[in-house]
């Protein structure tokens, strides 16, 4: 009797402490040596309420990790915790040096113009700060995505968070084959290289069912007008499901917020 009652208490421990690791919110770090960008690249996971590799999840990776990742994982997980969205995997993928690294990652040329429509030469944009984007694209889609699929319990269905050069990032990848069936593109970068990512939309003949949740502020007039070019396009595909926001009264970096929280909800619709 002594001996059975010991192994249900012992049964019992055992439950309350994977309970405890399920519900626990932390982030996990991992480091991946790319073979595109020839370097060591660290990435951030955290995982939703009772994790259980029993089951699947969407997963929601976030550009800029170094200040976007802590804020974008305690939301989803809030959400996911009052089944407001589904239970989401959260990757952060942050740069090596957001200076030189951030513009070589995130661009896909070497713009000659600003984003108040300036005209700028040689030395503003060049190989030391843009123009590597596909590399990283390289490392995103065929190293970076399929390691998180082999480490975690994932529905294959993913989400792509970006702002800024991010969003252009985002845009960008419409024109290629990419695995996201839900882009966000907060204030983005569109007038880079004069709005090469809207010209490449316009041209391509993409069929992939997509949800592109979009936002944006007023300033300067350059910017604003080439973000809403891309809109116009958008709004012309039939394959893409879009939700926009102009946000008259915020700042390229204080409209990140409520893009978030409004776009997670209205994309997990």
């Amino acid at each position: 009797m002594k001996k059975s009652l010991l192994l249900i208490i012992l049964s019992l421990a055992n439950v309350l402490t994977a309970q405890d690791t399920l519900c626990r919110d932390r982030t996990i770090s991992h480091t991946i040596h790319s073979e595109y960008l020839d370097e060591d690249r660290d990435y951030w996971v955290s995982l939703p309420l009772r994790y259980s590799d029993s089951l699947q999840y969407p997963v929601i990776y976030v550009f800029d990790a170094e200040w976007r990742f802590d804020l974008v994982k305690n939301i989803t997980f809030d959400l996911g915790a009052n089944k407001k969205i589904e239970n989401s995997i959260v990757i952060g993928i942050p740069h090596i040096d957001w200076k030189a690294k951030r513009g070589q990652d995130l661009t896909f040329s070497q713009s000659r113009i600003e984003y108040d429509g300036e005209t700028v030469d040689a030395t503003w944009y060049n190989d030391s700060n843009s123009g590597q984007g596909m590399k990283f694209y390289q490392y995103l889609t065929k190293e970076l995505i399929p390691d998180v699929n082999r480490s975690y319990a994932t529905n294959q269905h993913e989400t792509l968070i970006g702002h800024s050069y991010g969003g252009y990032f985002g845009a960008y990848l419409l024109s290629l084959e990419h695995p996201f069936e839900v882009i966000h593109m907060y204030d983005p970068s569109v007038w880079f290289s004069n709005g090469e990512v809207t010209r490449r939309l316009r041209e391509g003949n993409s069929q992939k069912s997509l949800k592109i949740h979009l936002t944006y502020q007023p300033v300067p007039e350059f910017h604003k007008n080439k973000v809403e070019e891309l809109i116009k396009v958008l709004e012309g595909k039939k394959n893409i499901r879009l939700t926009k926001e102009l946000y008259p009264n915020d700042t390229h970096n204080s409209l990140f917020l409520d893009s978030f929280y409004q776009g997670i909800i209205k994309t997990n619709k």
